[in-house]
């Protein structure tokens, strides 16, 4: 199937998402990588681009750096038994990485990702305790003997170039130096000598500069600081190494969850690349199935938008069992045909392909015929490739097979070699296997048209008038090839194009495609009326809708009117029985009581209301009656909504939200709805307030009770429902004590048995 890949675009495609890809290992598995073949593997790999998709178009930055390839670090240096600090900084970029993206992990289909890298942290704590990162060194505390080699060394290194220092001065002055500095050669100090004074300065001269006038000597009163100072460089070269053995054999122990660390953030970062591509080609998911009809609606090759190839016309593909396309050369038959091949490619390889909507079964084969194979140095024809081709997929294919045939039975005598096609084709659709052909053959498509049923037609139409292409699949139409238009409008002398005509007018086949031809053209002025029509009903359509919202308004604006009508009047009720003298605490008892009722006609009113409710999605906002505010949707599962409301994720039934328009649109009736009621609400709620003050001691809830009280009587509250438990009775009797003489209480009074008993004190301010 590899040849079918190349032909289908697939290593085109695969260029296209390199430049998404940064790690070295990742790169390296992207020139090998192929489609998957099941239906499981499948499923799993598009979950995992779908949940990086999802992130993305929530905003968030996931922009992997480049990394080094652990497997090659670990091939280095397991010849060479250490790792070299430099090496030890490039895994140490892998473990950055993964922490600055372990929280998108987490919860995620890349759960082994985090595991492993957690599993491998601790190997990072150590590198951190003996690596000095910035300067690619093994830091002084890395052990106590390369602590102490290093002190010496800074100490006879002072040492050394505080004697060297105190001779240059007096050399310089002498006037035996070139010059009044300190320099190496052959990693030694030593001083510029004139090569007049050589033999003032006593030393060993290690050098004489090109031109002859300079000797490079050691002072014999320093060789033997240098000395002692070769040696413990040598000593702390020796230390450090041993650090080094001791931290990589910790590391070889894990080499085994380092790759396959690695294995798993290549699958991480291709899922990325695929959702960051598929964004780019204006992608969605589709629904993939282990069998069935083949549907991609309003689809497009992905290549022709990655080049910039414009227009870019959308195309549906509808395949049961078979489909067979025909129309004019450069009509588009055999992109169609390497569009639905490499739409299939990329659905079952986890990518959002670009159409608005799919389904789509997964195969485990992938068959393409197309273009001509023919191999010159055999003697082999293009007759004979095709038919290799054919007979391949005859011993293969099976009723989970794909195979795509482009122009078969060309390259021999058209009558033959149909005949022969259509065999073949018949066999394999017995075995269930879906095929796609394209032809320009009358012979083929007749056969097909009186043998096979199950195969489908289609053309790719083409303007009647001026005879351009249109490159859109229409269906149930039989295409012509338009040989004789083309060759006219390729410059062939009209007279031979007519002489070419008359040869085949007494032919059947002719005269079946001259009424053909008629058929369809009365068949474009019926779609023209149809498009006519539909475009008068869609007006109407839109009149109707906008005369809906205008009710549905007109509807809730007389309900808050007849709301405040009402409140206004059981005010005025409520007021007269006060002037008559009646009992407070019957008074409030009825007030409470209509309140209760008028709360539960309001529900009734929005949960009820004619209007149909609408599906909810991700990605909708809706009104979460309980919070009181708008959230967007994240996931739905079962009956229950996670839901994003401000920088929380909160999970919500499904039937204490209401579907609104998102903040960025204008306001529809469901919300105007939804606040109507809530407003109403809480004017009921403002003359009543629940304060739980169960848990406290006295002292503290007599503290806030106090609180409670002041801002009642601010906001003017009229009622407060003070919970405090039964209990003992040591709180109850505390608080009521203490409110029997407060100058803002008119009276209180424990709560209806319904309503808490004993257990609650109703205030009344």
């Amino acid at each position: 199937m590899l040849k079918s890949l190349g032909k289908l675009d697939w290593e085109k495609l695969l260029y296209h998402l390199e430049p998404f890809i940064f790690s070295e290992s990742a790169k390296d598995y992207l020139k090998n990588l192929s489609p998957c073949w099941d239906y499981s593997s499948s499923v799993t790999v598009q979950e995992k681009t779908l949940f990086l998709w999802k992130l993305l178009e929530r905003g968030e930055l996931l922009e992997p750096p480049p990394l080094s390839s652990l497997e090659k670090l670990f091939n280095k240096a397991l010849k060479r038994s250490a790792f070299l600090p430099i090496e030890l900084a490039k895994i140490k970029e892998w473990f950055l990485t993964l922490k600055s993206f372990k929280n998108f992990l987490i919860e995620s289909p890349f759960l082994n990702l985090f595991q492993t890298y957690q599993k491998l942290l601790f190997i990072e704590i150590q590198m951190d305790e003996i690596l000095d990162y910035e300067r690619l060194e093994i830091k002084d505390s890395a052990s106590p003997n390369l602590f102490y080699i290093r002190k010496n060394i800074k100490e006879t290194k002072e040492l050394l170039l505080s004697r060297l220092e105190t001779l240059k001065n007096y050399f310089y002055q002498k006037g035996y130096l070139q010059e009044n500095l300190i320099t190496q050669r052959q990693e030694r100090y030593v001083l510029p000598v004139k090569i007049e004074f050589k033999n003032k300065v006593r030393g060993i001269l290690h050098e004489v500069s090109q031109s002859g006038a300079t000797a490079f000597i050691e002072p014999v009163s320093v060789i033997s600081l240098a000395n002692t100072l070769e040696e413990l460089y040598w000593e702390e070269k020796r230390e450090v190494n041993i650090v080094l053995k001791k931290i990589s054999e910790r590391i070889f122990n894990f080499y085994e969850d380092f790759l396959k660390l690695e294995k798993l953030w290549i699958d991480f970062e291709l899922a990325l690349a695929k959702a960051k591509l598929g964004r780019l080609c204006k992608g969605t998911f589709p629904l993939l199935k282990e069998s069935g009809t083949l549907k991609i609606y309003s689809a497009f090759h992905p290549l022709l938008l990655l080049k910039g190839s414009y227009p870019l016309i959308e195309n549906d593909f509808i395949i049961e069992e078979g489909l067979l396309i025909s129309g004019p050369n450069l009509g588009g038959k055999t992109v169609s045909l390497k569009t639905i091949g490499i739409l299939v490619l990329m659905a079952q390889s986890g990518f959002p392909i670009p159409a608005k909507a799919a389904e789509i079964p997964v195969f485990s084969k992938v068959f393409v015929d197309l273009g001509d194979d023919q191999d010159l140095l055999q003697g082999e024809s293009s007759f004979s490739s095709h038919l290799k081709n054919l007979k391949e997929f005859l011993e293969r294919a099976d009723h989970q097979s794909l195979i795509l045939l482009d122009e078969p039975g060309k390259g021999t005598n058209p009558e033959e070699g149909s005949a022969l096609v259509a065999v073949i084709v018949e066999e394999l659709l017995k075995r269930g296997t879906k095929l796609v052909i394209t032809t320009h053959s009358q012979s083929l498509k007749a056969l097909i048209a009186k043998n096979l049923k199950q195969v489908k037609i289609s053309t790719m139409s083409y303007d009647l008038e001026t005879l351009k292409p249109l490159y859109k699949l229409v269906y149930g139409v039989w295409g012509d090839s338009l040989a004789f238009d083309l060759a006219e409008k390729l410059g062939i002398p009209k007279e031979l194009v007519e002489k070419a005509k008359n040869l085949l007018k007494e032919k059947p086949l002719w005269q079946w495609e001259n009424l053909l031809k008629e058929e369809r053209l009365l068949l474009k002025q019926k779609e023209k009326l149809y498009e006519e029509n539909l475009e008068k009903i869609r007006e109407k359509e839109k009149f109707l809708e906008k005369k809906e919202k205008e009710l549905e308004e007109l509807y809730y604006q007389k309900l808050e009117a007849q709301f405040q009508k009402w409140e206004s009047e059981f005010k005025s009720w409520l007021k007269s029985l006060k002037e008559k003298q009646m009992e407070e605490s019957l008074s409030k008892k009825i007030e409470n009581k209509f309140f209760n009722r008028w709360q539960k006609f309001l529900h009734q009113i929005l949960e009820n209301s004619k209007f149909k409710e609408e599906e909810i999605k991700e990605g909708d906002w809706v009104y979460a009656l309980t919070f009181k505010k708008k959230g967007e949707v994240l996931k739905i599962k079962d009956k229950m909504l996670e839901v994003k409301i401000g920088n929380l994720k909160i999970n919500i039934p499904k039937e204490e939200v209401k579907k609104i328009s998102s903040p960025k649109e204008n306001k529809n009736l469901k919300e105007f709805k939804i606040e109507t009621f809530e407003r109403f609400q809480e004017k009921l709620k403002k003359e009543r307030l629940k304060i739980d003050i169960r848990g406290l001691s006295v002292e503290e809830a007599i503290n806030e009770i106090e609180k409670v009280l002041n801002k009642a009587l601010l906001e003017e509250t009229k009622v407060i429902y003070f919970i405090h438990g039964s209990g003992s009775g040591k709180l109850k009797a505390a608080i009521r004590g203490h409110l029997e003489k407060h100058p803002l209480i008119k009276f209180f009074e424990p709560a209806p048995p319904h309503e808490g008993g004993e257990g609650v004190t109703i205030v009344y301010l």
